[in-house]
């Protein structure tokens, strides 16, 4: 995601650019560079920023930095944060699902059980 989306995110959370602003600790006209791309916060403005409008560190540090790297390399490195994240998100969400869907195993044979309600148990002594 660009830097502009995290921003205006934080906007539209805070109600106003100057209130994002206020509570990054920057002026207002900071923000203006940032989301124009003129400009790049402080690795430390993007971690607050990023808890504000709860999304990944990793992922508004990556955009702030891509907007101002001009070396090949390190962009490369910036862009896979975001492949990386959403891997993570992905195999969290699948895990979760799994763990909803998979019944433990103390209620596995309940459920097999009354799956067949009308079955009837015969023991001959």
């Amino acid at each position: 995601m660009e830097m502009k989306k995290y921003i205006e995110l934080g906007e539209k959370k805070a109600g106003k650019q100057v209130e994002l602003a206020r509570i990054l600790g920057v002026r207002d006209s900071t923000i203006r560079l940032v989301k124009t791309g003129h400009s790049r916060l402080p690795d430390a403005l993007c971690i607050k920023l990023a808890d504000y409008i709860e999304v990944d560190r990793l992922e508004v540090i990556a955009a702030s930095n891509l907007m101002t790297e001009k070396n090949e390399e390190r962009r490369k490195i910036f862009e896979s944060c975001f492949t990386k994240v959403a891997s993570f998100t992905l195999a969290i969400f699948i895990f979760s699902v799994i763990s909803i869907m998979t019944p433990p195993p103390a209620n596995a044979s309940q459920q097999r059980l009354s799956a067949a309600p009308h079955a009837e148990v015969f023991v001959l002594c």
